[in-house]
């Protein structure tokens, strides 16, 4: 499994689809502040997003999809000067099952927003700009402009299976989104995601994750990808924010965790699994990176509204959308 699909595999992610909005003619709805992520797509028409703490507005064309990440009030509008009216009215009063602003109709959206598990939230959102935007005549452009489409589509029809349907089209929306970040930086640049497409670095995460258990040293990960050691080791935290030795320990604490919440397994056996020779090792490496010890750990991530620990990945790891997401239309 290549890194992004493990990580992303890794998480307990809950997103939800909204009712789309209509607006026309002088219009300007503000959006309250999600502590993950928020995202929409423009189906019709333009506008323009003004997101707190960005200095200039995005003007967003048909076809333009856009990710609001972190803890932030953001403005869509017709004219960044027109006022605005709160989203939460907006979305209370639907006509026709559909949320409308302004006067007639020129411009359709659909969006909504992604929650992540709170121990890993930061490390995902630590790793992202405030604004991901992707245009639509952007590199991901047919595959995105396929997706928009399709969105539309069930979000405004009456289908069977839409709610299914609109489930695998917001995980495939956020990671074209996610995928079309990665490329629009430079492979130097810091950062998990840019970090996969380096020529040395994202062999080696992919080694890592494929195999979290194999006791790698930067020797054998230099080997794998032809480099000298001290370069691996140089280019790789550089791009990842950590050691290949912090890493792959942070990586495995995540696998363990996951585990803890998801299986039965024993302490003994999921250290085993990871990677470790014994249980009281594992244990001393697990309470130091997620903060607490595996037993304490497993209890409070069965405990919905108890977050499970602070520190898995290192903050320039991106943890994000997972093929599991479980997103429901309201």
């Amino acid at each position: 499994m290549d890194p992004l699909s493990h990580v992303l595999s890794l998480l307990n992610v809950e997103g939800v689809v909204s009712v789309p909005l209509l607006a026309g003619g002088d219009w300007a709805v503000d959006f309250s502040s999600h502590r993950h992520v928020k995202f929409a797509a423009v189906l019709t028409g333009r506008c323009w997003l003004i997101v707190k703490g960005v200095d200039e507005p995005i003007r967003l064309q048909q076809g333009d999809c856009y990710l609001v990440i972190g803890d932030r009030r953001y403005r869509l509008s017709s004219n960044p000067d027109v006022p605005a009216v709160d989203a939460a009215p907006v979305f209370a009063n639907l006509i026709d099952g559909l949320a409308r602003c302004g006067t007639g109709h020129d411009t359709t959206l659909v969006g909504g927003r992604f929650t992540f598990d709170e121990a890993n939230a930061a490390l995902l959102l630590d790793g992202l700009p405030p604004v991901i935007h992707v245009p639509a005549g952007s590199d991901q452009s047919d595959a995105m402009r396929t997706v928009v489409n399709l969105i539309g589509g069930e979000a405004l029809g009456s289908l069977m299976g839409s709610t299914l349907m609109l489930d695998r089209l917001a995980q495939v929306l956020l990671l074209q989104a996610l995928r079309a970040h990665a490329r629009s930086v430079s492979h130097d640049a810091p950062g998990w995601l840019a970090a996969l497409l380096d020529p040395r670095v994202g062999p080696a995460l992919n080694l890592m994750h494929s195999e979290p258990a194999r006791p790698w040293t930067v020797a054998n990960l230099a080997a794998a990808v032809n480099v000298s050691r001290s370069t691996f080791a140089s280019r790789f935290k550089n791009a990842v924010g950590a050691s290949p030795a912090e890493y792959l320990t942070r990586l495995r604490m995540h696998v363990a965790g996951a585990m803890l919440r998801d299986t039965d397994l024993s302490v003994a056996s999921i250290a085993t699994a990871v990677g470790y020779a014994s249980e009281s090792s594992f244990t001393t490496a697990f309470r130091r990176v997620m903060t607490r010890t595996p037993h304490v750990y497993r209890t409070r991530a069965r405990q919905p509204d108890h977050p499970p620990g602070q520190h898995a990945l290192p903050a320039a790891v991106v943890g994000a959308l997972a093929p599991v997401v479980s997103t429901s239309r309201r």
